[in-house]
């Protein structure tokens, strides 16, 4: 697999809106105060032309956000792209990317969550190149950064590979019951892992995969979600799937993990860690 370089002191980063773009509250308090914190950081930014664009709940038409992104990736002077959102309908680019050519290329890390399963997932198993599934760009906005985003900043520069879990999580943001944009969590839950098996103890190693499950299930089928050849390849390390749920209620996942289980994409697979899905 190809593992782009970190990102270092001075280098630039590239903002893209492949879904969503910045707008409106608080998604542009956020973006400013992050994007003020990385330039006080030291880092250059590049940014895309819609990034700031709404058109139909994206930033903008599928064939120019899917040529943002790829001229973001081709950039010489580009060293670390970020999402700036997630969204809802990133995966009408898809047709337009060559994912080809993007093979061929340097390697650059992405990283992005939510709808952003749609680049982090295809990239590593239709390009055998590693992307990161983690905060937005907007998130990095907070006024002071939980332990998991200074974490995630340690991940993007390098300085940090092995990481532990949290120990508590929220359950209702401050910035809604607030109304402060650039606040922290509302950390008010303990986090616990439950084993189904009822093990008290679970130990396995693999090679991480997943995302957005919603998005997953919508990939599976397409020839944006031929993962045998990636399985295959890495079989011997095993995979360990990495999920969560956006919109499907309990039932709807249980239906969708049964989906992919029977579409082979639990082929090799270790184990599972699961997100914690919407109790409706």
């Amino acid at each position: 697999m190809r593992y782009p370089a970190f990102l270092k002191k001075g280098g630039t980063i590239g903002l893209i809106a492949p879904s969503f773009g910045v707008f409106g509250y608080p998604y542009e308090d956020k973006f400013n105060n992050a994007y003020k914190k990385f330039s006080n950081l030291g880092y250059k930014i590049k940014e895309v032309e819609h990034l700031f664009g709404t058109e139909k709940c994206r930033s903008t038409t599928d064939e120019q956000r899917a040529k943002e992104f790829m001229e973001m990736y081709l950039d010489v002077e580009t060293d670390f792209i970020i999402s700036v959102a997630g969204g809802e309908l990133m995966m009408s680019m898809l047709p337009y990317i060559d994912f080809e050519t993007l093979s061929f290329a340097k390697p650059k890390y992405i990283m992005g969550c939510s709808d952003n399963t749609n680049l982090t997932f295809t990239l590593p198993i239709l390009t055998d190149t590693a992307a990161i599934y983690g905060s937005n760009f907007g998130s990095f906005g907070m006024k002071n950064w939980d332990e998991s985003l200074q974490q995630a900043y340690d991940l993007i520069t390098g300085n940090r590979l092995h990481f532990d879990s949290y120990e508590m999580y929220e359950l209702e943001g401050l910035s809604k019951l607030e109304g402060n944009a650039l606040c922290g969590y509302n950390l008010t839950e303990k986090v616990e892992y439950k084993s189904l098996n009822g093990e008290n103890k679970v130990e396995i190693t693999g090679r991480l995969i997943g995302g957005c499950l919603d998005i997953l299930l919508m990939l599976c089928g397409t020839k944006y979600g031929q993962v045998n050849n990636f399985l295959e390849k890495y079989k011997e390390d095993g995979f360990i799937w990495f999920l969560e749920a956006c919109d499907l209620n309990v039932l709807a996942q249980s239906r969708g993990l049964w989906q992919l289980k029977q579409a082979g994409w639990f082929k090799y697979c270790k184990g599972i860690l699961y997100g914690r899905p919407v109790l409706n």
